[in-house]
């Protein structure tokens, strides 16, 4: 066997590994924005919900999908609920903010 044989037949062999690594890692991707879906949503029908009380949810946005992916931060973001957004009164969500110690207290 030729040297160039075993370099043809190891590159091959690479690339097939290489197309196995990407396909493994797209199903890895899918698996993970299903199982965060599924998730919240078994969450959302308990009746818990995702609150955000924070002051800039674009930036937790951003911050999710740079962590976990776009597609995460996708399904996080149809099920997150913002304070910013309440139909309350300032007042009231810095009350809040404050009685959760900026998402750091559960009750």
């Amino acid at each position: 066997m030729s040297n160039d044989v075993v370099l043809e037949t190891l590159t091959e062999k690479i690339q097939r590994q290489d197309r196995y690594i990407v396909e493994l890692q797209a199903k890895l991707l899918q698996a993970r924005q299903a199982a965060v879906g599924n998730m919240l949503g078994q969450l959302r029908l308990r009746e818990a919900v995702l609150l955000y009380v924070g002051q800039n949810a674009d930036n937790f946005e951003r911050e999710i999908a740079e962590n976990f992916g776009r597609e995460v931060a996708q399904e996080v973001s149809v099920s997150l609920f913002v304070l910013d957004n309440a139909p309350v009164s300032p007042e009231v969500r810095e009350t809040f903010r404050k009685a959760t110690n900026h998402g750091m207290n559960r009750w």
